[in-house]
């Protein structure tokens, strides 16, 4: 179990400290929009004044957006690690 757990570790180091490459910064552009959106309009709808309409909601999930993709396009392996939960938030298989 030690050894597993250890070999996981190094291959998370070694992901870590690789170079960013075009498919890294594309998928965390992807995440980090879907995530800010997430973060965006919920957030707007837990920390604001209540009631706020529709248009109002989508505008700050749209802000998210922009924000969530600009951030992941920078910082591709932080949004990869922090944003990845809000991006799957909503997401069914069904």
């Amino acid at each position: 179990m030690r050894s597993w757990i250890s070999r996981r570790i190094e291959r998370a180091h070694a992901w870590w400290k690789a170079p960013v490459t075009a498919r890294d910064r594309m998928s965390a552009t992807v995440i980090g929009g879907m995530g800010g959106f997430w973060i965006g309009a919920l957030g707007r709808i837990l920390f604001g004044s209540l009631p706020v309409g529709v248009s109002v909601v989508l505008l700050w999930g749209m802000a998210g957006i922009l924000a969530g993709a600009v951030f992941g396009r920078l910082r591709p392996r932080a949004t990869l690690v922090f944003l990845l939960p809000f991006a799957t938030f909503g997401c069914s298989p069904a």
